[in-house]
């Protein structure tokens, strides 16, 4: 199993400087995490909102992988129906060609209503500009003078992007999926499978089942094909970090039903959106990886089972202490990240297992 880190960025204030901060305490970490084992860095695209302070990954990215020569970079996601495809098919292969072929690309259709009205989108059309930006793109990629007419999107004139990726024909692409019909259309792609912070390990089981069904129906091997999630972790035995690991999952799972809803149709200061709600506490205690040493990787043989390949853990995030997320990285690179690679998916680990799932770049 790979474990990434994820950038989560959330800030309790819009203000200049401790939006500075936040980005200085992320490059601090991703120096940090350079050689210790970590694949990759993970950032999610968001806007107008203090949510997540992340409306420019991939220049974030480009100064992560200079910090970081050893680790991958990835998105997770972009969100598709806010791009113009001809400038993010421009601008991931110019950041794939910086990083020497260490870029994954994650995309998603999005979910927040305020960040579509800021682009002057209509969110109700999100899964049709998606598709059809998906089919432009791996175009783009692919092929010369490219022209397309579509409802969306227009070249009217035969373009080839410039330059082309390292990574032929494209970096790998992972795609956010919840739905069936989602989880097929990215196995239809060939796509790798992102799955979102606020599902179970039971739900988790079901979405790789289910995937790899849809990659047999189209004549893929599921073997060759990665499923991720992502998990907010505290490995120690300080309350105070189980505790606020177990908040902040809730407050995600809250956040995300109320802007489902339309309950924050503009925008909204994620780590303060009123109480938590306590029966979500008590949900959230499986979406988080939280304990010692041995407790974390009981939870990681979970999510293997689970089908999960890769774990992109948050180790910074809501009302978390600097200092107890720092002691939990440190504790979670020396007593658990060793003993990750023997954890294989869809079982758990038993002593030192021979091989390991292949990397990104060797499966797309």
């Amino acid at each position: 199993m790979d474990i990434g880190i994820a950038y989560l960025g959330a800030s309790s204030s819009s203000g200049r400087a401790e939006l500075i901060s936040t980005y200085d305490d992320f490059f601090s970490e991703v120096q940090w995490a350079e050689g210790r084992g970590f694949s990759g860095i993970w950032i999610t695209e968001h806007h107008f909102s203090t949510y997540s302070a992340s409306s420019s990954p991939l220049l974030l990215l480009a100064r992560a992988a200079m910090l970081a020569p050893s680790m991958r970079v990835g998105t997770s996601v972009l969100v598709l129906p806010l791009w113009d495809p001809a400038r993010l098919v421009a601008d991931v292969s110019t950041l794939d060609v910086l990083t020497g072929g260490r870029f994954d690309l994650g995309i998603g259709r999005g979910y927040q209503p305020h960040e579509f009205l800021g682009w002057g989108r209509d969110v109700a059309e999100s899964r049709h500009r998606f598709e059809e930006s998906v089919e432009l793109v791996l175009r783009l990629f692919r092929e010369e003078d490219v022209t397309f007419l579509g409802d969306h999107h227009r070249v009217a004139a035969p373009v080839t992007v410039l330059p082309r990726p390292v990574q032929s024909p494209h970096p790998p692409i992972w795609m956010a999926a919840v739905s069936a019909e989602s989880v097929g259309y990215a196995a239809r792609h060939g796509f790798h499978l992102l799955t979102p912070a606020a599902q179970t390990v039971d739900q988790l089981a079901t979405q790789s089942r289910r995937m790899a069904t849809a990659l047999r129906e189209c004549g893929r091997e599921p073997g060759d094909h990665r499923v991720s999630t992502t998990r907010y972790v505290y490995c120690g035995t300080d309350v105070r970090g189980r505790d606020t690991a177990r908040r902040e999952a809730a407050r995600q799972l809250q956040f995300s039903s109320l802007l489902a809803g339309g309950g924050i149709p503009y925008g909204g200061n994620h780590p303060v959106v009123g109480e938590v709600d306590p029966v979500l506490v008590e949900k959230a205690d499986e979406l988080v990886l939280a304990g010692g040493p041995d407790a974390v990787l009981e939870q990681l043989e979970q999510l293997a089972g689970a089908g999960v390949t890769q774990v992109i853990a948050g180790f910074r995030y809501g009302e978390m202490p600097r200092e107890l997320a720092r002691e939990s990285m440190e504790l979670f690179a020396a007593r658990v990240l060793p003993y990750t690679k023997d954890i294989q998916a869809e079982g758990p680990r038993q002593g030192v297992v021979g091989g390991s799932v292949a990397a990104p770049s060797e499966v797309l």
